[in-house]
């Protein structure tokens, strides 16, 4: 036999799976990925600009473009209808203020101390900016995303909840017996704290006076087995960490620089 020698299959190609193809495609799906959520974040920052703008009373993708000076056909491309993209907000909105109310209670180190510091603090937003802190807008914002995706705004909602629930779970370490679960507690404690918060922001429904900060930790404290007087409660709100900071609500905040406070 003479003549080149037979050829073996794929012997002179590249190897398939190679690291370096691993290596390429990975920083340019990463690159386009992140080039997605920035352009994304813009969309967010605009429509909390809008809302922030109407109280949350009117928003259209339309305005929404035109404040991020993009068009239509570009915000579809990031957000499949004027819902899903209020949900973006929302769920960014809850995580600022998820750090926000860790922030007031850094320095509390008492689990007992750091739930009621967290229910206090969650109360105290409304009054520390000027225009009602968690904000009219937002507070709509959740009352019309719940009549739609009731599921979906349980998810944007979950850094919240997680984080109260972490804080009940910690305090109810420290009883003996506990008069309900961890879940049926955070669930007192959130469902009573967002009632609260919507009284401040856009107005009270029930036609009684509407009970202070105080009154709201004492109550929920006390119906999940941690009775204490009032001027423990006092105590804990004279510590914790919350100034008012620059006077922004927490849309205001988002408008500036979604997802801020997670790199913070």
């Amino acid at each position: 036999m003479s003549g080149k020698p037979a050829s073996t299959s794929n012997s002179e190609e590249e190897p398939s799976g190679a690291d370096w193809h691993r290596r390429v495609v990975g920083r340019s799906l990463h690159g386009a990925q992140r080039r997605s959520i920035d352009r994304g974040a813009r969309l967010v920052r605009a429509a909390a600009t809008v809302l922030e703008r109407t109280d949350g009373e009117t928003l259209t993708v339309q305005d929404v473009a035109d404040e991020a000076g993009q068009s239509l056909r570009t915000l579809y491309q990031y957000f499949a209808s004027k819902d899903d993209l209020l949900l973006a907000v929302f769920e960014e909105a809850q995580r600022t203020y998820a750090h926000l109310i860790g922030a007031a209670i850094a320095a509390l180190d008492d689990p007992v101390d750091r739930l009621a510091g967290g229910i206090i603090a969650s109360a105290r937003m409304p009054t520390l900016h000027a225009k009602a802190g968690m904000d009219r807008g937002l507070s709509r914002l959740r009352l019309q995303l719940g009549q739609v995706e009731p599921a979906l705004v349980a998810r944007s909602q979950e850094p919240v909840t997680s984080l109260f629930r972490e804080l009940v779970a910690d305090a109810m370490t420290t009883l003996s017996t506990g008069p309900m679960e961890v879940d049926a507690a955070t669930y007192f404690v959130c469902a009573l704290r967002t009632s609260f918060n919507h009284s401040l922001t856009l107005g009270n429904e029930y036609a009684v006076d509407l009970p202070d900060v105080i009154e709201l930790s004492w109550f929920c404290m006390g119906g999940i087995g941690f009775e204490r007087p009032r001027g423990w409660h006092e105590e804990i709100d004279a510590r914790l960490a919350l100034s008012g900071g620059d006077g922004r609500s927490i849309l205001r905040r988002l408008a500036k620089e979604p997802g801020g406070a997670r790199r913070s």
